[in-house]
């Protein structure tokens, strides 16, 4: 295809979302796009650190003329070559700020299972591993990854160290095994609480009395919140810790809190402190997200929601997931639109379905046929 596809940044949320889902699909199927507005809902629009490093790393990787890219953008133009990084197989990138590493994994992943080679591939990312606004680290690797490996794919890693906000200096490498297709996935059954565990963390300054408190928080909001609707409290875990001084400097708190079902979903909930009094406290926070997926009787929780779109559009076959009574976010709705613009000519399509259950509440749950995407070197 020689045309561009021309793509809105101020569509749904007007977020990066825009931006991440429409590069790895323009890079995975050589398909060039023009993308104006970026982050036109954002009170910063315009490529921010983050965003503008996400496309110089995927740049490198699959060889792209790229124009547009620079700090406060709100035009950039992606057209990737049809060769790939010649015989490279480590990528880095640093941030410089407290950018979230997992929204730049969220960019370069797709793409990296797909790079036509048999030896893993090393993605070095420097920035923020847990931040306000992104995924933690711990939901990319205990949330995340488990999902990924349903789909027939899976990456290692090494979180070498943690970046907080507002310093960052994070470092985390992914080790990324190409995969010749993602297979199709059924979630229908979100089954009962199995297991639920975590890790409250407190850094700097913070007394390990916040730590504990957070871990105490998450066990009584479940509790209460799981008893009163007559399901059953599985062993609650939360480590407690605080982060040596080598790993961590500035000072915060965080809780990153994970519940596995008994019919093998896995759902994640975190929270973190700001430095200011929280409307909700980390450890509540965290456990509502928990509890909220849960009552919904969704197979996965609203931050894995639109995360799962990209790899449904390219595995193979019918994929069905089910929400539940919830419908979908608009990061979902969001990337689904995007995908079905850029895919428009293999006839991609998301259907969201309605069904009734027995005492008439509305449950959903979304399907799509995949593109069956390839790599032809890993027959």
């Amino acid at each position: 295809m020689s045309s561009s596809i021309q793509i809105d940044g101020s569509l749904g949320e007007g977020g990066g979302q825009v931006l991440r889902i429409a590069l790895s699909l323009s890079a995975l199927f050589k398909i060039p796009i023009k993308i104006n507005n970026i982050r036109a809902g954002r009170p910063k629009p315009g490529l921010a650190a983050q965003h503008l490093k996400g496309v110089e790393l995927l740049r490198n990787m699959c060889n792209a003329e790229v124009q547009g890219a620079h700090i406060g953008s709100t035009d950039l133009e992606f057209k990737p070559s049809h060769s790939h990084a010649d015989k490279n197989d480590t990528f880095f990138v640093d941030t410089g700020t407290a950018g979230c590493i997992c929204l730049l994994a969220q960019v370069a992943l797709p793409y990296a299972l797909f790079l036509p080679r048999r030896d893993a591939v090393t993605l070095i990312l420097k920035g923020g591993t847990n931040v306000p606004m992104g995924p933690h680290v711990e939901f990319l690797t205990e949330v995340f990854r488990p999902l990924l490996n349903k789909f027939g794919a899976d990456f290692d890693f090494r979180v070498i160290k943690r970046g907080y906000y507002p310093k960052g200096g994070g470092e985390v490498h992914l080790y990324i095994k190409p995969v010749h297709t993602l297979k199709a996935v059924t979630l229908t059954d979100p089954g009962m609480p199995h297991k639920i565990f975590g890790w409250a963390y407190v850094t700097g300054l913070v007394p390990i009395k916040e730590a504990h408190k957070m871990a105490n928080d998450v066990r009584s909001t479940l509790t209460e919140g799981l008893n009163k609707n007559n399901i059953s409290v599985p062993p609650i875990n939360i480590e407690v810790y605080k982060e040596d001084k080598s790993v961590a400097t500035s000072n915060g708190t965080g809780i990153n809190v994970i519940c596995t079902t008994t019919s093998g979903c896995i759902i994640g909930g975190s929270g973190m402190s700001s430095g200011r009094p929280e409307i909700i406290p980390p450890g509540i926070q965290a456990a509502n997200e928990i509890l909220d997926t849960i009552l919904a009787r969704s197979c996965v929780d609203k931050h894995m929601q639109d995360q799962l779109i990209i790899l449904m559009a390219l595995a193979k076959g019918l994929s069905r997931i089910n929400l539940g009574n919830k419908t979908l976010t608009c990061h979902t709705q969001t990337a689904i639109e995007v995908a079905e613009m850029i895919l428009s000519e293999f006839g991609l399509h998301f259907k969201l379905c309605e069904n009734k259950d027995a005492g008439g509440d509305t449950l959903y749950s979304l399907e799509c046929e995949g593109c069956g995407y390839e790599n032809k070197i890993m027959r």
